[in-house]
């Protein structure tokens, strides 16, 4: 994701399916002016790149936008994002109030760490793609997240859990990866859960064995790249 200063504000163009302007708490009227002026689909803002704002409220200005990435920074309020009604990619994290995802009925992209009281991800019939970090179960499942049947494509990141055998069958997926979910042991009846699985990554999990890795690879008829723990296995 290549940040750089054009035309004097910090732009992206490969963050998101749009280009991106990065908000600038110290001059973020010029950074909303410029959105306007140039009817720009994206923002972006982190501490990093000048934003230090507690609050998206600004974003209520900007409602023909599509695209969002906040992180590293303590947000108090995100109304403002409600007023996104065509936001298709969406990153917001981690220290941020619950969301309610069913108010943006055209994401597509989702990359998230969730929040408990976080709600509406089972509603959004578009949803392709979701990037889950850091999320934490307190049962040793993934039943408090719910996810999509429309999911083409699931990444679980830093996850606390010991196998992936809660997850729900998603028809439509296609690809699949965890990363340094360092409990993670068991894989699960991927096959019968992901029937159209073409591409499975498993790496950095501690515990798994190989052996799990070529045991889930028999059962995924459609399966055309397998990259377990280090190895290829197809």
């Amino acid at each position: 994701m290549p940040i750089a200063i054009e035309e004097g504000f910090y732009q992206t163009h490969d963050l998101a399916h749009v280009s991106c302007l990065g908000i600038e708490t110290s001059r973020l009227q010029d950074c909303v002016a410029k959105v306007k002026i140039e009817r720009i689909k994206g923002v972006f803002g982190a501490a990093s790149f000048g934003f230090t704002g507690s609050t998206l409220d600004f974003l209520a200005e900007l409602p023909w936008l599509e695209a969002v990435w906040f992180w590293d920074m303590n947000l108090q309020s995100i109304e403002g994002l409600y007023a996104l009604e065509n936001l298709q990619y969406f990153g917001v994290h981690p220290k941020r109030p619950p969301i309610d995802f069913s108010r943006f009925p055209r994401l597509r992209h989702v990359v998230i760490e969730p929040r408990a009281k976080d709600t509406g991800l089972e509603k959004l019939k578009e949803l392709q793609l979701l990037h889950v970090w850091h999320f934490r179960s307190k049962d040793n499942t993934f039943a408090a997240l719910d996810f999509p049947e429309s999911l083409e494509e699931l990444q679980i990141n830093w996850a606390n859990l010991d196998s992936l055998e809660s997850l729900p069958a998603i028809p439509n997926l296609r690809r699949l990866e965890v990363h340094r979910c360092r409990k993670l042991a068991h894989l699960g009846d991927l096959g019968r859960k992901f029937p159209n699985l073409e591409h499975l990554v498993v790496d950095a999990c501690g515990r798994l064995q190989s052996a799990e890795g070529e045991r889930v690879v028999r059962d995924l008829p459609k399966i055309c790249h397998a990259y377990i723990q280090g190895h290829k296995l197809v």
